[in-house]
């Protein structure tokens, strides 16, 4: 706790000594008497006042907290002994303690040094960015790469028909339980938060439609067929957590600086002048401890999104921000905490701790219902900021919350009905102050707010779309009618101001960017059952081969155009544009997905008249992910998985693969189609498209 320097009379130094009085001049005269140096000593005391005293008394709470956690870790060296649920299940009994809220996973004690030393120095004025074009690889960068082998086939359920049936389920029994445990990091395991749960068991409850129930119905001979009973093999966490890095103000304030100039801009679910107003104390603070939380986690969430390298400060933040979080938080309700809740949501599904983000934002959820953020009511006299304010709140929070439900395919838990809030307005921060007595007329131009109320309005529409793709697959001319009424319309309803051509400001441009890859990414996952339905089914004899009607061609084509669009507006903005982990995140999250359309037509029809078309995609996609993998391990993943896939066809005389059955292309599809998710999603629809498309192309008749 910060000291207060009182300027208190008193003695000079030499008089105080010898216990003389002194008169306290400059010099007094005891000094100039005896020629000796007078100087006079600062008393630094303390205010006595309660709120010092509560500060002290909650600080003193908050280490005592800490350092209990630290030694019963240390004289329980097995505390992590195993992360496998059914294994502490077996060693445990009913006596057992409750676990301790605060948990924090390992942080190696040169880094928290390296922390607290840098916090201040992270981010250089000057960075350079990537040259106007990336590097385009050749196919000989690629010439010693061996085409992917044939895999096992996948076993599925014989239907009685070969025509659709409306009962069918991809729902397979568990290999074992649900349970998950994403405090402790996996050695040999890739877990991302982008919904990568590649394990039967111990990763959480992923439904039919996501992408893990393709990998539920592989056989032992595909690559998630061991199922280990025991996790703890592959951990490997430290047994003592350390204390976190206790933070300066000064020491936040860069990273705040970092949070306000880069995410605060595509989702503002907080108001920069109150926040800093807060900051500053110059009004004051929300009681309890939830701002504390909020402040930490904004720096957190700074310090990841704005970080030009792969970024780790971040870790001894978020500690920092869980250290000063309680269970008797949770029975409190209050907008600060919501909005701390949903930050935290985003960020550790950012950080690959994807059911944490999930339980973070039903929390965030249910407390914003509490407080009626979902409803306005008639003749409220509220303060137009405050009502703008819970606005921006809950569309930020509804963005979140549909995005990871899709994410995840598990069920839409928020209603329609009952709903009743406006969107944001359009307008500046400065046309909506604390002394506004009245709601100013929206702006014709781009805003902080622009962005926010696009999106909502997509989510708010595409809805429907998930509704009807995860019940009985549309036909083709559906699919289509879908798009034109629901996207299209949405489409003509945009900005234009905000349209696709309209050069943005530079603090803009990424958030309108990323609209524009997603509103693509949803319709390349509309139409892409039909492209993979069309291109394996070339492998099989022509009598069992399903008839093609002008609607799937139509609907084929749509899907290639837009994965083509995606490919080149992605790629350009990389080379062109600011790069830092929040910018990589999109664009790797919306380059994956666009770039797996060219890869499935590549690998199946490497003879084709566009195949050059496609492998120049490639090419190009290939180039960018190497450029993000300094900022994104994903990135590295995502660039070995297209070379393993398509490696081998990248050559101009590639002869094609004709021998390959249709079950084994989707075998060797199933380990692509995962979904990395857009945070917010926030993008994330591509796990239940993965379920759907097996679902549909496998009922149909013929196929």
């Amino acid at each position: 706790m910060d000291e207060i320097r009182e300027a208190v009379p008193q003695s000079c130094t030499k008089c105080r000594r010898r216990k003389a009085k002194c008169d306290r001049s400059q010099p007094c005269a005891n000094c100039v008497k005896t020629n000796s140096e007078c100087t006079y000593e600062s008393i630094f005391r303390t205010p006595l006042t309660r709120k010092h005293l509560t500060e002290v008394e909650d600080e003193l709470a908050r280490t005592k907290e800490l350092l209990h956690s630290y030694q019963s870790a240390s004289r329980s060296p097995a505390v992590h002994e195993s992360a496998n649920p059914r294994k502490r299940r077996a060693t445990s009994t009913s006596n057992d303690p409750a676990p301790s809220f605060y948990n924090p996973t390992s942080i190696p004690v040169q880094e928290q040094q390296q922390f607290s030393q840098t916090a201040g120095a992270v981010y250089p004025s000057n960075t350079s960015t990537m040259a106007s074009s990336a590097p385009q690889p050749s196919y000989q960068d690629y010439s010693t790469l061996q085409q992917r082998q044939p895999q096992p086939p996948m076993h599925r359920p014989a239907a009685s028909h070969p025509g659709p049936s409306p009962t069918f389920s991809m729902e397979t029994p568990p290999a074992g339980d649900f349970d998950w445990d994403e405090r402790v990091r996996s050695g040999n395991r890739f877990i991302d938060g982008m919904a990568s749960l590649t394990e039967r068991s111990s990763r959480g409850y992923m439904g039919v439609a996501s992408g893990a129930a393709l990998l539920r119905l592989a056989d032992d001979a595909s690559a998630d067929s061991g199922v280990e009973v025991d996790n703890g093999h592959n951990e490997t966490a430290s047994n003592t957590p350390p204390i976190p890095v206790l933070f300066t103000l000064a020491q936040l304030e860069p990273f705040v600086d970092a949070y306000f100039s880069t995410y605060h801009i595509s989702y503002p679910i907080i108001h920069e002048a109150t926040f800093r107003a807060q900051f500053m104390e110059i009004i004051p603070r929300p009681k309890g401890n939830s701002w504390q939380v909020l402040l930490h986690i904004v720096a957190t969430m700074g310090a990841f999104a704005a970080s030009e390298t792969a970024p780790e400060i971040d870790l001894a933040l978020f500690e920092a921000a869980k250290a000063r979080m309680s269970i008797d938080m949770f029975e409190t309700g209050n907008i600060t905490l919501v909005q701390a809740l949903t930050l935290i949501s985003n960020y550790v599904q950012k950080r690959n701790k994807p059911n944490s983000g999930y339980n973070y934002l039903g929390l965030a959820k249910r407390m914003a219902l509490g407080i009626g953020l979902h409803k306005e009511f008639r003749d409220w006299h509220s303060k137009p900021l405050m009502l703008e304010t819970r606005r921006r709140v809950w569309y930020c929070l509804y963005i979140f919350d549909v995005g990871a439900i899709i994410t995840f395919s598990r069920p839409l838990d928020l209603p329609k009905d009952g709903i009743e809030v406006q969107l944001p307005l359009n307008v500046s921060d400065s046309d909506i102050t604390a002394s506004t007595k009245t709601l100013p007329a929206e702006t014709q131009g781009t805003t902080l707010y622009t962005h926010v109320r696009c999106q909502a309005k997509f989510h708010l529409a595409t809805s429907e779309i998930y509704e009807r793709l995860i019940s009985t697959f549309p036909s083709a001319e559906e699919m289509l009618q879908l798009d034109d009424d629901i996207l299209g319309s949405w489409l003509r309803e945009l900005p234009s101001y905000f349209g696709q051509d309209v050069l943005q400001a530079p603090r803009y441009r990424l958030c309108h960017a990323i609209l524009q890859w997603r509103w693509r990414n949803m319709r390349i996952l509309m139409y892409r059952p039909y492209v993979v339905r069309r291109m394996v089914s070339r492998a099989q004899d022509a009598q069992h081969s399903a008839p093609s009607s002008s609607w799937d061609d139509t609907a084929i084509q749509r899907c290639l155009d837009t994965a083509a669009e995606s490919v080149h507006l992605i790629t350009t903005y990389w080379q062109q544009e600011k790069q830092n982990v929040l910018a990589c995140w999109y664009a790797l999250y919306f380059l994956f997905q666009a770039i797996l359309i060219p890869v499935i037509c590549l690998r199946n029809d490497p003879l084709a008249e566009a195949a050059p078309v496609w492998r120049q995609q490639i090419l190009s996609a290939l180039a960018v992910m190497l450029d993000m993998s300094r900022l994104n391990s994903a990135a590295t993943r995502c660039h070995s998985t297209v070379l393993n896939l398509v490696g081998g066809w990248l050559g101009d005389n590639t002869p094609p693969n004709l021998t390959e059955s249709p079950q084994t292309q989707l075998n060797a599809l199933h380990s692509f189609l995962w979904p990395i998710t857009d945070p917010n999603i926030v993008g994330g629809y591509d796990g239940f498209q993965e379920s759907a498309a097996y679902d549909f192309m496998t009922n149909l008749g013929g196929f």
